[in-house]
């Protein structure tokens, strides 16, 4: 759900909202690619249950438990967290027609995201850590094994697709925003083609996390469970200086990028963009409300 989630990714008042709103926000919703939020969140509980399953390998009570934390999580997040979005997002929808698509604004968006991101990662795994305590070593084993497969599963796309990185960037660009126009499609490519993203560091950084996380889990040291939430909560605390000298300039690329769109978007997009987010808004707004 980081860069932006998550994730990954990043957007404030036309391109600029949606890189940081688009590649973040989606994450927090944990929408994805998905066109109706409403129709998603309906299944985020299921979602979930079945996304932690493909790792966890669990018996009877630990899956009972297991979904009810998940429930909990959904609650809470319908209750306290939907609200909150539908907030901002309608505080973007009024920015749009206000010329302040600067870099230093967007910056700004993607640190509020960044903190929905990690309220609602800091909650899920304050419910889910008395779950993966209760984890025997041959569970241990098959956690790590099934992280494995997922992360080379996960190489191996963007290794086949090295365009992965602009095609999602126009698909979320282009949902906000609508049709991009000739010029900005030449801003994608110009500032795609001198990325420094690299699929291999980022795969050697979740292998180096996924290491220290079994490794917690197996040794059970001093204090054991607050390192694990630790990092649950900040995986960046692992991160090399190279890597993290990547993510700066890929979030920097991305803000620049969004930035310039954003003050070359034409009236009809940033209509388009004003109706996306308060449709969104609304949504949150009709689940929020729902009971569980």
């Amino acid at each position: 759900m980081s860069t932006a989630s998550l994730p990954g990714c990043r957007q404030p008042t036309a391109p600029a909202t949606r890189l940081a709103i688009l590649l973040l926000v989606a994450h927090l919703l944990l929408l994805g690619g998905c066109s109706s939020i409403r129709l998603v969140y309906g299944h985020l509980d299921w979602w979930m249950d079945h996304t932690l399953n493909k790792y966890l390998d669990l018996k009877g009570a630990q899956k009972d438990l297991l979904s009810q934390r998940v429930d909990e999580f959904h609650r809470w997040h319908r209750q306290t967290q939907l609200p909150r979005y539908a907030d901002y997002l309608d505080q973007l929808a009024a920015e749009v027609d206000t010329p302040n698509a600067t870099p230093a604004r967007l910056l700004e968006i993607e640190r509020q995201v960044d903190e929905f991101w990690h309220s609602s990662i800091a909650m899920l795994s304050d419910l889910l850590l008395p779950v993966l305590v209760q984890l025997d070593e041959a569970q241990i084993q098959q956690l790590a094994e099934n992280a494995r497969k997922e992360r080379e599963k996960s190489l191996k796309k963007w290794q086949k697709e090295r365009n992965k990185r602009e095609k999602e960037f126009r698909k979320q660009a282009e949902r906000w925003l609508g049709d991009l126009t000739p010029e900005q499609s030449a801003m994608v490519d110009r500032e795609l083609a001198t990325t420094t993203f690299d699929p291999e560091r980022r795969d050697a950084q979740r292998q180096r996390w996924t290491n220290a996380f079994i490794q917690t889990l197996q040794d059970k040291p001093a204090g054991y469970q607050k390192t694990l939430r630790d990092l649950l909560i900040n995986p960046q605390s692992l991160w090399s200086d190279d890597y993290r000298r990547m993510q700066d300039e890929l979030r920097a690329q991305a803000r620049n990028l969004g930035s310039e769109i954003l003050k070359s978007s034409t009236p009809e997009q940033r209509q388009h963009l004003k109706t996306t987010l308060r449709d969104y808004a609304a949504d949150c707004r009709i689940l929020a409300a729902q009971k569980p």
